[in-house]
């Protein structure tokens, strides 16, 4: 009777070990998401003026937008393959994940390429009125295309992310996600003091930084031990219903915070006097995603945990 309970104990002790390390790592992950657009408004602030600052913060739509699709291919991805491995199919969850980074980049590449060929409408979509001050367009447009050229290295970072916390690496996205950080804030400053880049500059530093990042996740995949691979021979179109399936209720969520940070930019730019006005919804903002990260890396810590 006594070693059961004692057994029951220390299997307990080691569920809430493995929770809390796995939170940590998966609130880690959403930051990765929106961290380095902080530190870039931060520094802008900071260090440029006003007006690149608040031509940053009226993008911050346009991420969410972005995350909300990039959340539910990670979140489906991340559920669907700890199903899969807890039943024993690591060759189908091996597929499903190549499959679902395919997939990430395909959506990656098309948004760039929206934000070369026709940015105007992309931004008007996010609440933009570029009519009502002339004078930050030059920073919003700036900001967007040097903020673009990360989107495949941010999308696939959501997506492999929860899948290498899985494959024991929780410790490796952690360091990779510290680098990033001191990338983005180290590229911000010089780019403030030495090369003047304006906002372009700004998204240009957090682009480097995920690219970074992601170069130092992919050392991950190349170790042995992991039964997660990147192949070609593994792009099959298998499981994509449970794909589906398993990732509606995080588009559910992030559309709606999407739709939210939409509106608000429509309000804010309507009724703001000034583009001082729209810094200081900007920054409200930005406090609002960051808090918001952690109980979306609790959520997604126990749909993980439950799903194996």
């Amino acid at each position: 009777m006594s070693n059961n309970i004692a057994f029951n104990v220390k299997r307990k002790d080691s569920i809430s070990k493995m929770f809390l390390s796995t939170a940590i790592s998966m609130i880690f992950i959403e930051l990765a998401g929106v961290i380095a657009t902080l530190i870039d408004g931060i520094v802008a602030s900071k260090c440029i003026g006003v007006d690149t600052y608040s031509g940053i913060s009226l993008v911050s739509p346009f991420t969410s937008i972005v995350l909300t699709f990039a959340s539910f291919l990670s979140t489906g991805c991340s559920v669907s393959c700890s199903q899969l491995v807890g039943f024993g199919n690591k060759k189908e969850a091996n597929e499903l994940f190549n499959i679902t980074a395919f997939l990430g980049v395909v959506f990656a590449i098309l948004v760039l390429l929206i934000c070369i060929v026709a940015p105007t409408p992309l931004l008007q979509i996010c609440g933009v009125n570029l009519n009502k001050y002339p004078e930050l367009q030059p920073h919003i447009y700036g900001y967007l295309h040097g903020y673009a050229l990360c989107l495949p290295a941010l999308v696939l970072i959501q997506i492999i992310g929860p899948i290498i916390v899985m494959d024991s690496g929780k410790r490796f996205f952690f360091g990779s996600s510290i680098v990033l950080c001191i990338t983005d804030i180290i590229g911000d400053f010089l780019n403030a003091f030495v090369f003047h880049g304006g906002a372009f500059g700004m998204g240009l530093a957090t682009a480097i930084g995920l690219y970074l990042q992601f170069i130092i996740l992919l050392v991950h995949f190349s170790r042995s031990k992991g039964f997660f691979k990147f192949s070609l021979k593994a792009l099959r179109f298998t499981n994509l219903s449970k794909l589906m399936v398993n990732g509606s209720p995080a588009f559910v969520k992030k559309i709606a915070s999407a739709i939210r940070d939409i509106v608000m930019n429509y309000i804010n730019v309507m009724f703001a006097v000034t583009a001082a006005a729209v810094a200081a919804r900007g920054i409200q903002n930005d406090m609002l995603i960051f808090l918001f990260c952690i109980p979306t890396g609790l959520g997604r810590t126990l749909i993980t945990m439950v799903g194996v």
